[in-house]
């Protein structure tokens, strides 16, 4: 079974077929809000009539226009895999809904408790989707207020390029093969790339001189590093540093982690105007569903809706950027 019945056949026996398209109608909004922008329809569907029935299942026929209007409903990633592979698959699969629907009325089981239940549900998250989605659209964001918030936190948006060296230290009592340098291995390598890096050695010819596979890493190329990206001490490090300066190693869990300042960069307000529009999109997204929770005068019973228990110690925050040492898995967090 192909991707395309995969998919549409978890939506159809999960019962989530149409949260699937409150997924494409509200939920699946992009971070400002915005709905993502779905395919082009196919040639094929603009040149024929919307009206013209493309399939029927017993005396239940199906227009061109309704099987349109749920793909354009579906995920963008869906639509995606329907424009590549083609309808059939999902003409397959939206026949089998039809005859389960219909089998489903002549037992009745649309009269059910359940089913009455799971549809109110079903009812509720749709008109919710369209609240949401029509005050997303009420949000306006003006130029005005874009330039204003540039001006009050250009500093945010700087961006430091590093090259990033990782070492990977071999746990205590690890078998034989497993890879990695015991820790003072780690610190020694660590204090020769840093001394050759802080003689001016290209990075290139530093990566060339102690790079080990799935052991020591050495960025040659720099690679650009935001705000909120790293980890507080090393976002400190990065950019209160020079350019050409090093900072101190790190030490995460079974890795020491220390980079090179290539450069510093201020984003200009066209680099970063979306982004901040945004922002300030979901800002008044959420104040407005603040204010209508608040309104609606909402009560809770905290004995049954019992928060997430606390860790008994915070987890580490990940290094400078989700990186690997050659050939492994993501720097431990």
């Amino acid at each position: 079974m192909n991707q395309i019945q995969c998919g549409v056949r978890r939506w159809l026996t999960s019962g989530l077929l149409i949260a699937g398209v409150l997924v494409g109608v509200g939920y699946g909004q992009t971070p400002g809000g915005q709905a993502p922008a779905a395919p082009s329809p196919s040639p094929a569907s603009q040149s024929s009539s919307p009206d013209k029935i493309v399939l029927k299942v017993g005396d239940e026929s199906v227009t061109q226009r309704e099987v349109d209007a749920f793909i354009q409903a579906l995920p963008p990633q869906a639509q995606r895999t329907l424009a590549a592979q083609g309808r059939k698959s999902l003409g397959d699969e939206y026949t089998l809904m039809l005859v389960l629907s219909q089998d489903a009325l002549k037992r009745h089981l649309d009269s059910t408790p359940d089913f009455q239940q799971m549809l109110a549900l079903r009812r509720r998250q749709l008109l919710a989707a369209a609240a949401y989605q029509e005050i997303t659209r009420q949000s306006v964001v003006t130029p005005e207020e874009i330039n204003k918030y540039y001006a009050a936190h250009q500093s945010e948006f700087d961006e430091v390029r590093v090259n990033q060296v990782v070492i990977r230290i071999k746990p205590e009592g690890a078998k034989e093969g497993v890879p990695g340098l015991t820790a003072q291995e780690a610190k020694t390598r660590a204090d020769e790339i840093r001394k050759a890096l802080s003689s001016g050695d290209d990075p290139k010819k530093v990566a060339e001189q102690f790079q080990v596979a799935n052991v020591v890493r050495v960025d040659a190329e720099p690679f650009p590093v935001r705000r909120g990206n790293m980890r507080p001490d090393m976002e400190k490090a990065a950019f209160e540093l020079k350019e050409g300066e090093i900072s101190p190693v790190f030490e995460l869990p079974q890795t020491l982690v220390f980079f090179k300042v290539a450069s510093h960069k201020a984003r200009e307000l066209k680099e970063v105007s979306s982004q901040i529009e945004n922002s300030l999109r979901q800002q008044k997204v959420n104040s407005a569903l603040d204010e209508l929770k608040k309104n609606a005068k909402t009560w809770m019973d905290d004995a049954y809706f019992t928060p997430p228990s606390q860790p008994s110690q915070p987890s580490p925050q990940a290094p400078a950027k989700p990186t690997a040492p050659p050939g492994g898995s993501t720097t431990p967090k």
